[in-house]
């Protein structure tokens, strides 16, 4: 719809050197205003904008800190899953907990996942994908969707209650989809082999076309891609460490979509999108380690983990409409998202002495062991949605949303060829929010002025707990009580340009994750309950301030940001007697951070940029429940983060590019548990390593085809990114594996754009 153009009110410069988007900020520039050094010889200048304000403006505009990438230019780099670029922006990062794609947590600001309820929203286009649950996995699981038809993806930093939402706290990530064509056909096909050290050959294979069905008015997206990891760890027998099975971490991943897109009018549009991927992975990534040294127990990339069955199943169907009235728009979508998780597990070397104990069964004839975790998240979501589209001092948007979810968690463990049940363990859960939200944005001059929000959410959420088996302690069925709050978060901003070439801004706003029933334990000796019925909202107040700005005729682009997080009640984890249940811990957290980044274009070939993020995340008092002591290092944050990468861009001939692009990447060390020392807590801080990976690209553009030879990890350095050590109960061992940094990779991707 054309004329929804009309009510930008802004424009930026983005400037896009060889084949990546590599700095997001320039000159701010007033609606019809020209720009006279868009003809300058030393840029290469094209136009984009976000809409990470839900409202269709330039980065420069927005007074927030967000990085925008083009997925494309991971892609050509053998770069194919969201942790590749959540990893590049500066203030974010993500762990990973089995090595394993779409299983994860992504954090921001040094606000990292602390329980299983996210801090951070997935969105595609409009609609949230992420559980509002602990129940469900909801901190570990998120979808992965770089390998659709993605225009671009937006991370947001910093917390985005008012316009997203409940577990919106660290930030947000949206991808934002092509549209599909109504006048023109547009396709793409890619293939990358690439060969992992020590590892298998992996295979990628993506393609869409899009096109359209009545011209002008109807168009038609379609998507697909398959993937297969050949993996690089391998499968060990704990008795001798023989190898059972090399490369047993290996991968498959396939999905495919549809978009369809009608202009049924030049004011209305309906769009309505379907998609499904599936993952499945035989063995964790996870190493075998044998002792806080780090020494591995095998060998380098050697694990006696079993192996067995894990799939991650993603669907999603939505509709949307966005009417255009004469002075706002009217959007609405409807939309059903759904994630299944399965994996199976042969435990009988850890649980069959018990199954044989409890069962009266002779040593040694409980021969498997196969334990089953069954997570799903159903989620209906509807958002109505009201934006201004004229120009004037005033901009304002205004919407509700409604959403229901029903959640599953079953686990269950038998000792076989018995057939004896062990464990039964189901825990359903229902989750509803209802929220008015809107914000307003007054111009005193068309160089400053200043945005207020609000949103007011209503949450309940049941939960259901029901045991079978001896290990769960015979057969219960509790209705665990019901929590039901009302929050409201806020959002106050300021945007000042003392020039064309910069942006000043200031930014306070809140987030929080909804109240949520507990799963209750009990002390074993006592029968005194030690866990909390409820785990209640917790909530996040930021303070920031930044400047954005471009220098030496739009050669140098530049963004720096300075901020405090006041992270009050934060849902956590408590383990009583060697069981985890969900908690709150009340002296809460503070975190001091900067960010900054730049970009500098020498000449017309040559460039360089690089970006660091710094976060002090500690806790604010002794926390007996989490067995931290005040001052402690948050898990999973890393203080210091460092991007640097330098590229070179040169022409063959009239139809041939090329390109050259060296980059180096550094991740601090992060705790991975808290310690103070009491023996009831069999967790052990054993901190992840430091690393920096150095990757190479080079590749050449001509006609309709593009090809790039690229080595990830090119020194292949050794590290291991997460570490899960845990006493065992009346021993002194410590039960210790480390998720590896990948090896070196080196692959070839090929493109044809028709």
């Amino acid at each position: 719809m054309n004329s929804k153009i009309n009510y930008l009110t802004r424009s930026i410069r983005i400037l896009v050197y060889g084949m990546s988007v590599v700095s997001i900020s320039a000159m701010a520039q007033q609606q019809g205003e020209t720009n006279e050094q868009e003809e300058s010889a030393n840029s290469d200048v094209e136009i984009i904008e976000v809409t990470s304000s839900r409202r269709v403006q330039t980065i420069q505009d927005v007074p927030a800190s967000v990085y925008a990438a083009d997925p494309d230019d991971f892609i050509q780099k053998g770069m194919t899953s969201l942790a590749d670029v959540v990893e590049t922006a500066p203030g974010f990062s993500f762990q990973s907990f089995t090595g394993q794609q779409g299983r994860g947590s992504i954090a921001a600001r040094g606000v990292s996942q602390q329980n299983d309820t996210a801090v951070t929203a997935i969105y595609v286009d409009d609609v949230p994908l992420t559980s509002n649950s602990g129940f469900a996995a909801g901190g570990r699981l998120y979808f992965d969707g770089l390998l659709g038809d993605v225009q671009r993806v937006e991370l947001i930093k910093g917390p985005q209650g008012t316009l997203f939402g409940a577990t919106a706290m660290a930030g947000a990530v949206r991808y934002i989809s092509n549209e599909p064509e109504l006048f023109e056909g547009r396709g793409k096909f890619t293939a990358d082999l690439s060969q992992t050290k020590d590892g298998d050959m992996n295979q990628l294979y993506r393609g869409f076309y899009s096109f359209p069905i009545v011209e002008g008015k109807v168009g038609l997206t379609v998507a697909a891609f398959t993937m297969d990891h050949g993996g690089y760890v391998d499968q060990v027998s704990a008795a001798d460490g023989a190898i059972i099975r090399e490369n047993a971490n290996e991968s498959e991943a396939e999905g495919f979509s549809g978009d369809l897109y009608f202009n049924a009018s030049d004011r209305l549009d309906i769009r309505i999108k379907a998609m499904q991927q599936e993952s499945s992975f035989g063995m964790s990534s996870a190493v075998r380690i044998a002792s806080l040294d780090k020494d591995e127990a095998y060998g380098e990339l050697k694990s006696d983990g079993s192996f067995g069955y894990d799939e991650l199943k993603h669907t999603l169907v939505s509709a949307s409409a966005s009417y255009e009235f004469d002075s706002a728009v009217l959007d609405f979508t409807s939309s059903k998202a759904k994630y299944e998780s399965f994996n199976a597990l042969d435990v009988a070397y850890l649980y069959g002495p018990i199954i044989e104990m409890i069962g009266g069964f002779d040593p040694g004839s409980v021969t498997e062991a196969p334990l089953t975790r069954d997570v799903e998240s159903d989620k209906t979501v509807h958002e109505l949605r009201l934006t201004s589209t004229t120009e004037g001092e005033w901009e304002w948007i205004a919407g509700l949303f409604y959403t229901e979810e029903t959640t599953n968690n079953a686990q269950r463990l038998t000792g076989e060829p018995q057939g004896f049940l062990a464990l039964d363990a189901r825990f359903p859960s229902d989750y509803t929010e209802l929220a008015a939200f809107g914000n307003a944005t007054y111009y005193f001059t068309p160089d400053f002025d200043i945005t207020a929000g609000m949103r007011v959410s209503n949450t309940e959420q049941t939960l259901l707990w029901q045991t079978e088996g001896p290990l769960a302690g015979g057969e219960t069925m509790d209705v665990m009580p019901t929590a039901d709050e009302t929050v409201e978060t806020y959002l106050f901003a300021a945007r000042y340009r003392p020039s064309k070439a910069t942006s000043l801004y200031a930014r306070i706003a809140s987030g929080y994750r909804p109240a949520s029933s507990n799963l209750s334990v009990a002390d074993p000796f006592t029968g005194e309950t030690l866990s909390q019925p409820i785990i209640e909202q917790d909530d996040l107040w930021s303070y920031e301030i930044g400047i954005k700005g471009s220098a030496l005729e739009d050669r140098l682009t530049y963004e720096s940001s300075l901020y405090t997080i006041d992270w009050e009640n934060f849902q956590a984890t408590a383990t009583f007697y060697g069981v985890t249940t969900g908690a709150n811990a009340k002296g809460g957290i503070t975190v001091n951070g900067w960010e900054g980044s730049f970009d500098f274009q020498a000449n017309r070939n040559f460039g360089f940029r690089g970006s660091a993020a710094f976060a002090d995340s500690t806790l604010n008092e002794d926390e007996p429940g989490l067995f931290g002591d005040k001052g402690a290092q948050v898990v999973r944050v890393p203080e210091w983060t460092y991007n640097a990468a330098a590229y070179y861009d040169y022409q063959l001939n009239s139809s041939t590019a090329g390109w050259v692009t060296l980059s180096a990447r550094y991740k601090d060390e992060m705790s991975t548990s808290y310690d103070n020392g009491d023996p009831a807590d069999t967790s052990v801080n054993l901190k992840s390593d430091a690393y920096t990976t150095v990757n190479f690209t080079t590749g050449l553009q001509w006609d309709n085809w593009q090809a790039s030879f690229y080595i990830n990890n090119l020194f292949d350095e050794k590290a291991y990114t997460y570490f899960n050590a845990a006493g065992v109960p009346g021993t002194d061992v410590v039960d210790v594996t480390g998720i590896p940094l990948e090896p070196r990779k080196v692959g070839v991707s090929i493109s044809y754009a028709f």
